[in-house]
């Protein structure tokens, strides 16, 4: 019996997809089953053979946990069982009956069996489609539509391989400045799908990218106020706004990428002060002190999708907030109040508190 990986992948998945236990049958003795993402060995074990099969389990915790720590949403991954080495044995007698072994240099190379290279992709939820179909219809967001102020932007990532020739296109919609209440729409083609390889592609859309399409195309003032856009059988409605938000975060949401929430809310800056103190003679001096700033956030009401994808946020290993145009800080995010109802009498709320990681505050 030669040693055979038995579970059956496809090219491409997502990690919450990934199955729950390999099977491996085998007729060594032991086998080193190692887990290769990006060909860096993540994971390695001997297992040794129970009615000449070997189960590994835990996969998927195993991939998200190296992706995560390593901040990647696309990786190749490959599974390996090697064989143990073999070391030529000589067995001789002597006249008088003893027995001498004698073991040579060269080894025999190990028996490797390897699976096909998968293509996996983050994801901290599971879904009902498989994940191609998932892929080819859904981008790298959770959120179906967003309000954006007009100096932001939105950056969309999506999936594509190389079977997939789809149209990027957008209908945006706006007025002309002499006429403000008459909503008109466009409808661009913006080209295709990239198809050289399997690959993540990304586009940011701004109010200043949509404007100047338009510009291009009448000539005339306009004003946008939102659009759909359209990569193949996946859509994002965006809209935008003239209010100001109160901040804006960059976070890795559940695929792993880099989303933006700009957040209407109201901030409350609580200010604790610790020290020690000291008297000498008539005078009172205070020393080892500390100070400790947390900003306490309350959201404007939202969505339950809003909720639901700002919950990503909350739960994030990483969370930015940006300073200025240039500059953003990490900050920590604590004292977590998240509750999402689909009731339409409720507004939903979250409430979180947040403060910089290095503990300096920001003019």
């Amino acid at each position: 019996m030669a040693t055979t990986i038995n579970t059956t992948f496809s090219s491409i998945f997502l990690t919450s997809h990934l199955p729950e236990e390999v099977s491996i049958t085998t007729d060594q003795e032991s086998l080193e089953v190692s887990v290769l993402v990006n060909s860096s060995k993540v994971f390695s074990s001997v297992y040794y053979p129970y009615n000449q099969e070997i189960i590994v389990r835990d996969i998927r915790s195993i991939v998200e946990s190296y992706m995560s720590g390593a901040q990647r949403n696309i990786a190749t991954l490959k599974i390996e069982a090697k064989g143990a080495e073999t070391i030529k044995e000589t067995v001789t007698y002597d006249d008088d009956g003893n027995i001498h072994v004698s073991y040579g240099s060269d080894t025999s190379s190990p028996t490797v069996v390897s699976s096909d290279d998968i293509t996996v992709i983050y994801c901290r939820f599971s879904t009902i489609l498989s994940s191609e179909a998932f892929l080819s219809s859904h981008f790298l967001t959770t959120l179906r539509s967003a309000l954006i102020p007009r100096s932001g932007s939105m950056k969309l990532s999506f999936f594509a391989t190389t079977r997939e020739a789809s149209s990027i296109s957008a209908r945006i919609y706006f007025s002309q400045l002499a006429n403000p209440s008459l909503i008109l729409s466009l409808d661009c083609d913006l080209g295709e799908t990239p198809s050289d390889f399997d690959s993540i592609s990304s586009k940011v859309l701004s109010h200043a990218y949509l404007k100047t399409l338009v510009d291009r195309a009448t000539h005339f003032s306009c004003k946008v106020h939102g659009a759909e856009y359209r990569v193949g059988n996946r859509q994002f409605n965006l809209f935008f706004t003239d209010e100001q938000p109160c901040d804006t975060f960059h976070f890795l949401n559940a695929f792993n990428h880099l989303d933006t929430a700009y957040l209407f809310a109201a901030t409350t800056t609580k200010t604790e002060i610790d020290h020690s103190e000291a008297v000498c003679g008539h005078y009172t001096q205070f020393y080892d002190e500390s100070v400790k700033v947390k900003h306490e956030v309350e959201t404007a009401p939202l969505t339950p999708q809003e909720a639901s994808w700002l919950s990503e946020m909350l739960s994030s290993k990483y969370v930015t907030r940006q300073i200025d145009s240039f500059t953003s800080a990490k900050v920590l995010i604590s004292d977590i109040t998240s509750e999402v109802t689909d009731s339409d009498k409720d507004l939903i709320r979250l409430k979180f508190s947040w403060k910089y990681a290095d503990g300096t505050e920001r003019l």
